[in-house]
């Protein structure tokens, strides 16, 4: 059955077209994996240590370069709106699908922009912890947590 959310990677909703682009991008370029990997997952793990805060949402950017090497091509960032527009991604045998982008730390965060915006476009949450629950039909989330553990077995 294909995912609601075309464009989630998390712990409970791994989309195919993700998947198949993981596969793709580990594919053509087996010398960036190990590069991809350490990337994403040193955000993680740096965001994840006890006893750290005060890491600003911001922070999750550093793995600006990994993302776009996996299709997710994150435009600048911005003080009002979403914080990364135009952003889009670029998925093998497809054309890129231009999306909004907000940063939080955890999905839940969102809530203000579901509330705030209650005619929202289409928009990716691009997250550590994704914790959101009951999902709109526009919304996906990117769980950097969750693709650092998938990439791990992946690569």
């Amino acid at each position: 059955m294909p995912s609601h959310h075309p464009l989630s990677f998390h712990r409970d909703d791994q989309s195919r077209l993700w998947r198949d682009q993981i596969a793709a991008s580990l594919t053509d370029e087996p010398q960036q994996a190990g590069w991809i990997v350490a990337q994403i997952c040193s955000v993680v793990e740096d965001h994840s240590r006890k006893g750290e805060s005060n890491i600003y949402e911001f922070d999750l950017l550093r793995a600006r370069g990994a993302l776009s090497k996996l299709g997710m091509h994150i435009g600048p960032l911005r003080v009002i709106h979403y914080d990364c527009e135009p952003s889009a991604f670029h998925f093998t045998g497809y054309a890129p699908y231009p999306c909004p982008i907000e940063l939080k730390k955890r999905s839940r965060g969102f809530k203000y922009q579901e509330k705030r915006y209650p005619k929202l476009p289409r928009v990716v949450v691009l997250c550590i912890e994704h914790d959101l629950t009951n999902l709109r039909p526009h919304v996906d989330v990117v769980e950097l947590s969750a693709l650092c553990d998938y990439l791990k077995k992946a690569a």
